[in-house]
């Protein structure tokens, strides 16, 4: 079972609680990471539309780079991960 499963029924996916806390946590590094950078609001903020995204069926690279794409202009490159 992946995380997909679990997003699309939590309820029937038999996910425990360290599985679901497992596929988040790279958001949450992310978000500790930013913090130190750009403050704790950003990086809340941040952190939880990736969580977000990922929700929805999105995988984590996917979701950091399109959350990273809301604060950039157009054309944009996205920036390297810290």
């Amino acid at each position: 079972m992946d995380y997909y499963d679990f997003y699309r029924n939590p309820q029937t996916s038999g996910m425990t609680s360290q599985q679901v806390l497992s596929i988040i946590n790279p958001a949450v590094s992310h978000g500790l990471r930013e913090a130190q950078h750009l403050g704790y609001q950003h990086a809340l903020t941040e952190a939880v539309a990736i969580g977000y995204l990922m929700g929805r069926g999105y995988d984590f690279n996917t979701a950091w780079k399109t959350v990273e794409s809301w604060w950039r202009p157009p054309g944009t490159a996205t920036p390297t991960p810290y």
